[in-house]
C-alpha cells in the first residue's frame, strides 16, 4: 500500500492525467464503461510491457529493461512499474475520443460545443485505426523525453539495452504502441456494443450529462499530455543544469535535445492545428438526422431541448 500511494504522490502528472481521464470519460460513457476502460486499459498494458521485459518474449514493443533501483519505492506488478502500465488506460481512452471528436459531426454554438458520435461511428474501424494512432504519436512525442529520464523528476526508470534510430528510441516500441492502443480499443469497442445492445432490451439507454463545451474535452486533454511532454523537453534543451553530463559533451547534448524538441514540435503540430479548425468547418454541423440518430443512443431532455431548439 506505501507503495502505491508513493507512486501517486510521486509522479503527480501521471495522478493529474487518470483523475482527468477518469472525469472525461465518465461524463462521456458512464461509471461502468470508465471502470472497464481501466481494468481492461490496465491489463493489456501489463501483459504486453511483462512479455516486453521477458528476454524470451520482446514483443510487442521489443526489448528494454526497467531499472529497478531507480524504481525501488514504486508498485511493480511482474517487474512492471504500476504506474507506467496505468497510464495506457488514459492514454488509450483519450485518443479514442479525441478520434471520434475528428470523425463525428460538431454542434456549436458560440464556445459551446458537443460532439455527435453515432454508436456505429464509435465503434467502428475509422475510430479504432486512428485512435491507435493519435496514441501512437503521444508516444513518438513521449518516449524521448522519458529516455532522458534521469535529467529530471521522472528518474532513469527503463533503457533500451540496444538503442533505436529515434533518438535512441527502438521502431518496434512505436509499433507496440499502435498495437496496444488498437487492441485496448478494440475491446472496448465490443464491450460497449454489448452493453448497449443489453441496454436497447432493457429500454433503459445510457444516460450521459450535459456539460458545457465537452466535446472539447478530448482535444484539450490530449493536448495538454503532448504539451507537458514538449514543456519538459524544452526545459531540457535551455534550461537544464548540466552540471551531470561531462563538459566536452554538453553542447552535442544540448544540440540533440532541441533537435528532438523541433522534432516533436513538427509531429504535433498538424495534429493540433487540424483539431483547432475542426469546430470551424461549415460541413462539421450535424444533420437533423444525425442529431436524432444520437439522441436515440444517449437521449437527454437538456441537451434535446438546446440540439434541437
Amino acid at each position: 500500500m506505501g507503495e502505491l500511494f508513493w507512486s501517486l504522490t510521486h509522479r503527480p502528472y501521471v495522478t493529474a492525467f487518470l483523475l482527468g481521464f477518469i472525469a472525461l470519460s465518465w461524463l462521456e460513457q458512464g461509471k461502468l464503461r470508465t471502470g472497464i476502460w481501466l481494468v481492461t486499459g490496465y491489463l493489456v498494458a501489463l501483459v504486453c510491457e511483462w512479455a516486453s521485459v521477458h528476454p524470451g518474449i520482446r514483443l510487442p514493443f521489443g526489448f528494454y529493461v526497467y531499472n529497478e533501483e531507480a524504481l525501488q519505492n514504486d508498485l511493480l506488478i511482474f517487474g512492471v512499474p504500476f504506474f507506467d502500465s496505468l497510464s495506457f488506460a488514459f492514454l488509450s481512452y483519450v485518443s479514442f475520443s479525441f478520434a471520434q471528436f475528428f470523425m463525428s459531426p460538431l454542434w456549436r454554438r458560440g464556445f459551446d460545443v458537443q460532439r455527435l458520435t453515432a454508436r456505429p461511428v464509435r465503434n467502428g474501424a475509422g475510430v479504432l485505426f486512428l485512435g491507435a494512432f493519435l496514441m501512437t504519436v503521444i508516444d513518438i512525442i513521449t518516449d524521448p523525453v522519458t529516455h532522458l529520464g534521469e535529467h529530471w523528476f521522472l528518474g532513469r526508470i527503463y533503457h533500451y539495452p540496444t538503442p533505436g534510430y529515434h533518438f535512441d528510441v527502438t521502431l518496434a516500441n512505436y509499433a507496440g504502441w499502435f498495437f496496444v492502443g488498437w487492441v485496448i480499443i478494440f475491446i472496448n469497442q465490443r464491450i460497449d456494443a454489448w452493453l448497449a445492445r443489453r441496454e436497447l432490451l432493457r429500454d433503459k439507454p445510457a444516460q450521459i450529462p450535459f456539460v458545457p463545451a465537452k466535446g472539447l474535452g478530448a482535444p484539450l486533454f490530449w493536448a495538454g499530455i503532448v504539451l507537458f511532454m514538449l514543456g519538459v523537453n524544452a526545459y531540457l534543451g535551455w534550461f537544464y543544469d548540466a552540471a551531470s553530463i561531462a563538459e566536452s559533451e554538453r553542447e552535442a547534448w544540448f544540440a540533440e535535445v532541441r533537435k528532438m524538441f523541433l522534432a516533436n514540435c513538427f509531429v504535433a503540430a498538424p495534429v493540433l492545428v487540424l483539431a483547432a479548425i475542426q469546430p470551424l468547418k461549415s460541413n462539421a454541423a450535424p444533420r437533423p438526422e444525425q442529431i436524432d440518430a444520437w439522441l436515440a443512443d444517449y437521449p437527454n431532455p437538456k441537451l434535446k431541448t438546446l440540439l434541437k431548439g
